[in-house]
């Protein structure tokens, strides 16, 4: 189990999506969280997000709320558009007329992994999905349109509440194919950095507590691939199947993903003095919670 961090920003803080992966560690994590569900209002309407906002009483907004089913925003690209970019550029502009500051949470999928070595913020897009356009717009909508604001690039989140757009994450699945098949292929060539919700959300509340500006990019520390980040888990668990590694060129899809998905935390970690853990520990904590 992992410990208890204590919460450091102390204002009351809209968690934009509670009831996801990211969005249900924040409740954890923060002081005085304040979950915003898409029941009671839905973002792509401007005035019904304001008027919430308005009666909240935060001080601060993490949006979480994203279309990220990948495939299926290459033919749902105006369902991706209207909640990605519209919905984010009018979280911006209520949050800038109640003096809120806006935390929007963004992705590595905005880079094409061809630098192969970590990215830093300054290091120039160029995403190659729908998916990965939506979002590098939702950025450029928040600069726009915010005046207090932050964004966070992160990569390949995991949580103790699965993803229920997506049906869960890739550890549900891991431990689902190593339970039911006697052999699971994973790819092996692509390098990546999947981080911990709770992690992460430790890592916001830090930054809202630091009064971080401007992009910036938070994963764990270290680096891995899906198969070697898979081997921990069939060890850890015991699962049956045999697993082999695979090239994602093998595998048929509609979406093009960038093979290599680090990204830098120094401006963060900088700002913050708060070091994001390694890769490993963090799958094992939460290996052990589940």
């Amino acid at each position: 189990m992992e410990q208890e961090q204590q919460a450091v920003y102390p204002h009351k803080v809209a968690v934009i999506g509670a009831n996801g992966a990211l969005g249900s560690d924040l409740m954890r994590v923060l002081k005085a969280p304040v979950p915003g569900y898409h029941k009671d209002f839905d973002i792509v309407d401007f005035d019904a997000t304001r008027d919430w906002l308005a009666q909240s009483g935060v001080k601060a907004v993490v949006n979480t709320a994203a279309f990220h089913r990948v495939p299926d925003c290459e033919t749902e690209y105006a369902a991706a558009f209207e909640v990605n970019v519209i919905g984010v550029r009018n979280l911006a502009r209520a949050c800038a007329e109640l003096g809120m500051h806006l935390c929007h949470i963004s992705t590595d999928y905005v880079f094409d992994g061809s630098k192969g070595q970590p990215y830093c913020e300054d290091d120039p897009p160029a995403p190659l999905s729908i998916y990965a356009i939506s979002k590098l717009a939702g950025e450029h909508a928040l600069a726009a349109y915010g005046d207090h604001w932050s964004v966070v690039r992160s990569c390949g989140l995991y949580g103790k509440v699965p993803t229920r757009a997506k049906g869960g994450n890739f550890i549900n699945a891991m431990i689902r194919l190593g339970t039911e098949r006697d052999k699971v292929t994973v790819v092996n060539d692509e390098t990546v950095c999947p981080t911990y919700t709770y992690d992460l959300a430790v890592a916001i509340d830090r930054l809202l507590a630091a009064g971080g500006q401007g992009l910036f990019h938070i994963n764990q520390s270290g680096q891995t691939t899906w198969y070697d980040f898979a081997k921990v888990i069939f060890e850890t668990k015991k699962l049956p199947a045999a697993i082999e590694p695979i090239s994602a060129s093998a595998f048929q899809s509609a979406v093009q993903r960038p093979n290599y998905s680090i990204l830098d935390n120094s401006k963060f970690e900088a700002l913050t003095k708060h070091r994001m853990p390694d890769w490993q520990d963090a799958l094992t904590r939460h290996l052990a919670e589940i």
